[in-house]
């Protein structure tokens, strides 16, 4: 009975030796700062985004009409919408003392022109008379011959002093200078107008072809514009999408807004956009290599920076990063990455810097 008593004691400490074994590795497999994670395989692919941005729609041609005379409105044949075609008379100037300078001007010019006609005639009588030995001094033909110079020469300055009154003159008719529309007109009948640069008379703007232009930030001046268009809207049709092509870029980056211009054209046959409207632009942009595109949850963003959790041996690496391009679901991760790098798909500041996971999926995936 002896042996049999010790015999069920040492048996009894064994199993409970073994339950509590168990016990306890149960309990170190279920410690709550153990946190199970699903994993992300970090692989390259195209990087791409629909970048949404304001632009201002301006006309192809816009011109700003001053008078180059002085003078009053004795006309005005145009008012703001009117369509005109180049050439067309837009208004008329009156200029009472530009007329009597213009008559004065004519007057000298043919005054000078009889001048130099009765000094040739001499001159060649002269000439003609001195082909008889001794019938004509010299010097008396060289007199003549200076007489004729001088008032040739007087009378060639006095036709360009009426001709620079005639094109003075001719500025009382104020023409379109393209196709177009009158935007702007300041004047009524009757007005005074100087000729200082400083009293615009009208705006003439050519709404056939419009330009929309964007100011594109400069992380994006280098990315790629899918067949150079791009799509807009405008509030006065909101649900009507346009579409307009790629024309010019400035080429340089306004250091204030940190911003690039681009140019789009559009082709305004039915006259439906107006310069001066604000466009919606959506513009189909991609980076010229490709990256690493992961979903947004992958991405934990603290008071203090931007991260993703690597894990490497059931460990995790918190890894700093920049975000770039963003997708309708992803956005572009850039840092100390590579290609196969193991990412928890969503991380939380729970799961610190070096600590222990156990992974919930056999078969990380993007």
């Amino acid at each position: 009975m002896r042996y049999t008593a010790i015999f069920v004691t040492i048996l009894s400490a064994t199993w409970l030796a073994c339950s509590n074994k168990s016990a306890n590795n149960k309990a170190v497999s279920q410690r709550p700062d153990t946190p199970t994670v699903k994993l992300l395989t970090l692989q390259t692919g195209p990087v791409s985004q629909k970048l949404t941005l304001t632009g201002e729609i301006i006309p192809l041609n816009r011109a700003n009409i001053y008078a180059k005379t002085a003078g009053y409105i004795k006309d005005l044949k145009v008012d703001i919408g009117s369509k005109v075609t180049k050439g067309q008379i837009l208004c008329v100037i009156e200029a009472p003392e530009l007329n009597a300078a213009q008559a004065q001007a004519r007057s000298t010019s043919m005054s000078a022109k009889a001048k130099y006609e009765s000094s040739r005639s001499t001159y060649l009588r002269l000439v003609k008379a001195a082909q008889v030995p001794g019938a004509v001094a010299a010097n008396e033909l060289d007199v003549a011959h200076d007489q004729m110079s001088s008032d040739s020469a007087a009378y060639q300055a006095a036709r360009e002093a009426e001709k620079a009154n005639s094109a003075i003159a001719g500025y009382l008719t104020v023409r379109a200078p393209f196709n177009g529309v009158v935007t702007t007109r300041n004047i009524f009948k009757g007005d005074y107008v100087d000729n200082t640069g400083k009293m615009l008379l009208f705006t003439v703007d050519d709404n056939s072809l419009l330009r929309i232009d964007v100011d594109v930030p400069e992380a994006y001046n280098s990315a790629l514009l899918d067949s150079n268009k791009a799509t807009f809207t405008i509030a006065a049709d909101p649900g009507v999408k346009y579409k307009a092509e790629l024309a010019r870029k400035s080429d340089a980056v306004d250091p204030q807004i940190r911003a690039e211009t681009w140019e789009f054209t559009f082709r305004n046959q039915a006259s439906t956009l107006k310069p001066g409207m604000l466009a919606q632009v959506t513009l189909p942009v991609s980076r010229r290599q490709p990256g690493f595109m992961v979903p947004y949850k992958a991405v934990l963003t603290t008071q203090e920076r931007k991260v993703v959790m690597k894990v490497l041996e059931n460990h995790v690496k918190w890894v700093d990063v920049k975000t770039g391009f963003t997708g309708s679901d992803k956005t572009e991760v850039l840092g100390e990455l590579n290609t196969g790098d193991q990412l928890i798909n969503a991380p939380n500041e729970e799961i610190r810097d070096g600590a222990y996971v156990k992974i919930a999926n056999n078969k990380p995936s993007q």
